[in-house]
């Protein structure tokens, strides 16, 4: 899929513009739209998200507050009871559909030297725009009637941050997201959303013919009662956890959008501490992290063998009793009693002799009742005794080492908690020292930044226990159907409604194992993926050696010492191990949607800039690629670098007047 060309007529900064992206060549598949910041770059995004999806999803909530969508000298100019628009129309194509266009158009109105706008929002989702879609058909243009359709198939707008996204962003990528949210991310753009409405069909089924079954016995439908209640608490359950995870997640959005006004700020070293901050954060998680592990660990292990210290003295004593034996010839044994007893009562010896009762030589007889009278229980038990002396000695030795092994947890432990002292400390005091500052409005940043984080953990805990709950109830769920099922075995007349639940059961945990089964590989190719990207564009190749995503989708980079990194990495470093990680989302997502990235080096300095603009088509081969650039990120070596990739190349240039603001794009020269 393409983006041919987009129109902008009256759209912010842009009054009446169009920008035609790299199409012709598969090999100069590049467009560079370079402007300074406040030009419009990011607006670009805006309106591409703004046409889709009635949003601007990547709006600065502060710079534009209060300023309408519409450009203010288009507004001026128009006279008394004049209608104007703002539209956006993005010319796409592909080889499914053909040529497509789709459109976005908001009309207002001047009344008395006010704006209005025609037509007002009926719901949040709507802003009073109309949205349309027009298809080449048979070399004609027509209107298709449900756009939003055929649009959420193509670009759903859950996936639309990892198609567009704002670079400068990226380096707070994995401190704002918690792995449940990456994987969260993952299920939506690998499409797996087939299999849970799959597995929610097979659950509604399985309700419905329990629910219209007819006749069951007191006993059978006492649980499908039960069930009925328990399917309902966990529905209620989750709604819950939807409502707060959308809750903790506008928390989390505010959270990063104040801790990027402290990070910008102009006072001195007001962002040096706030990035010192986020640094701080994010090595004092992983350190607690660490702990939580070490400590599962440790009390693993205390359990484990820690226990058999207190069995050392009847181990000792064990021991010695059988050493005794062992010494006094008693173990091993020669020969053991049941197998005497065996001879006499069959009567024959081993070579064959007579020894039974009545056998006419008794000699033979009589040596083995003398050796029948000279054994012992021990007899019997002494190949076990020789396994249990060789099990004892092994825990002995376990013993031994427990001195040693529970120093070395212990030490463990304590680094662990002097590091945790030591970034909580150095945390608290860069906390400090920006809420001391004497600024106003610094202090009202920090104030808004630590009650939208303390709402976020809340939520995050609430969530966690809500889970648990879900857990519980998911088990009380399967034993009643199990027993359930018991039920209905009983009641023959009822055989084909309880195969029909098997049915039911069996497809539901062949869905969930297939879903878990893809995300598990997903994982992994996203995990190779990455670590790959990462190592070609970071510039730093002896300092990492590792990047991990672990089962919940928490991404750690294990430094050369062995010891995790990720604390260490500095924004720049985070920015390119975000860029890797989109990369390999979106090399998997099986969507083909073009990329446009807003600001991609800005965290970067001059030397790795090169190396990623090297290396940057390489992984984004065969996508068409819009890079919205400053004019210190697309620099001279950049610009070189880039050369032969590159199919289209602008500047944006801004006015401003007393009447508002246009921007222009230009070619580049």
């Amino acid at each position: 899929m393409l983006i041919e060309k987009i129109n902008f007529i009256n759209f912010r900064q842009y009054k009446d513009e169009t920008i035609e992206f790299a199409t012709n060549d598969p090999e100069k598949n590049f467009t560079i739209i370079q402007g300074s910041n406040g030009s419009g770059k990011t607006n670009i995004l805006n309106a591409i998200t703004w046409c889709f999806y009635a949003k601007e999803l990547h709006l600065l909530k502060e710079k534009y507050k209060g300023l309408p969508i519409y450009n203010l000298m288009a507004a001026k100019q128009l006279k008394p009871g004049q209608i104007g628009y703002v539209e956006v129309k993005i010319h796409m194509r592909d080889e499914d559909n053909g040529l497509m266009i789709f459109s976005r158009r908001l009309k207002f109105k001047k009344e008395n030297d006010k704006i209005i706008f025609i037509r007002y929002p009926e719901s949040e989702a709507d802003d009073g725009s109309d949205f349309r879609m027009m298809r080449l058909i048979n070399k004609d243009m027509k209107e298709i009637a449900d756009p939003e359709y055929i649009l959420s198939m193509m670009i759903p707008q859950p996936i639309e941050e990892y198609f567009f996204f704002d670079g400068e962003r990226l380096d707070d990528y994995f401190t704002e997201l918690s792995g449940e949210r990456i994987k969260e991310a993952v299920f939506n753009i690998s499409q797996l959303g087939l299999l849970e409405k799959a597995t929610k069909h097979l659950e509604d089924r399985k309700r419905f013919f329990l629910q219209d079954a007819k006749g069951l016995g007191s006993q059978a439908e006492d649980l499908r009662k039960k069930q009925d209640a328990y399917s309902a608490s966990l529905k209620e359950l989750k709604e819950q956890i939807d409502i707060k995870m959308d809750q903790k997640n506008k928390a989390a959005d505010y959270e990063s959008e104040y801790s990027e006004k402290l990070r910008n700020c102009p006072i001195k070293n007001i962002s040096e501490l706030e990035n010192d901050r986020i640094t701080a954060t994010i090595k004092l998680e992983k350190l607690k992290q660490d702990a939580v592990s070490h400590e599962k660990e440790k009390t693993e292990y205390l359990l484990e063998d820690g226990i058999k210290i207190f069995a050392w003295k009847p181990i000792k004593e064990t021991l010695r009793l059988i050493d005794g034996k062992k010494e006094a010839g008693d173990i091993p044994t020669k020969y053991k009693r049941y197998f005497l007893d065996n001879l006499l009562k069959d009567g024959i010896c081993i070579c064959g002799s007579d020894i039974s009762e009545l056998a006419l030589n008794q000699e033979h007889r009589q040596k083995i009742l003398k050796l029948q009278r000279e054994c012992n229980e021990i007899t019997n038990l002494s190949e076990q005794l020789m396994q249990l002396h060789a099990d004892l000695r092994s825990i002995l030795r376990e013993i031994d080492a427990f001195p040693k092994k529970q120093k070395l947890l212990a030490d463990k432990t304590n680094g662990l908690e002097n590091s945790i002292r030591e970034n909580t400390s150095k945390l608290q005091r860069i906390n400090n020292e920006i809420a001391g500052t004497d600024v106003e409005q610094i202090k009202e940043w920090e104030h808004k930044l630590k009650e939208y984080r303390s709402s976020k953990e809340r939520y995050i805990e609430e969530i966690a226990e809500d889970k648990i709950r879900i857990k519980a109830i998911n088990d009380k769920i399967a034993g009643l159907g199990k027993d359930l099922e018991k039920e209905l075995k009983k009641e023959k007349k009822h055989e084909e409604l309880r195969k029909i639940l098997v049915f039911c059961d069996e497809s539901l945990r062949a869905a969930n194992g297939i879903k878990n089964g893809i995300m598990d590989m997903l994982r992994k190719e996203i995990e190779e993926k990455t670590k790959i990207q990462f190592f070609n564009l970071i510039w730093k190749k002896e300092t990492y050696k590792d990047v991990k995503i672990n089962e919940n989708y928490d991404v750690s980079i294990l430094h050369e010492s062995g010891e995790e990194g990720f604390g260490t990495l500095s924004a720049g470093e985070r920015q390119v191990l975000a860029l890797s990680f989109m990369a390999a989302l979106n090399s998997v997502s099986g969507f083909n949607v073009p990329i446009i990235i807003d600001t991609p080096l800005g965290n970067i300095s001059k030397e790795p800039k090169k190396n990623i603009a090297s290396n940057l088509p390489n992984y984004l081969k065969g996508k068409q690629v819009t890079m919205l650039v400053t004019e210190e990120e697309y620099s001279l070596e950049v610009r070189e670098r880039l050369r032969e990739r590159v199919g289209r190349e602008y500047k944006i240039k801004f006015e401003e007047t007393s009447d508002g603001s246009q921007a222009k794009v230009i070619p580049y020269e």
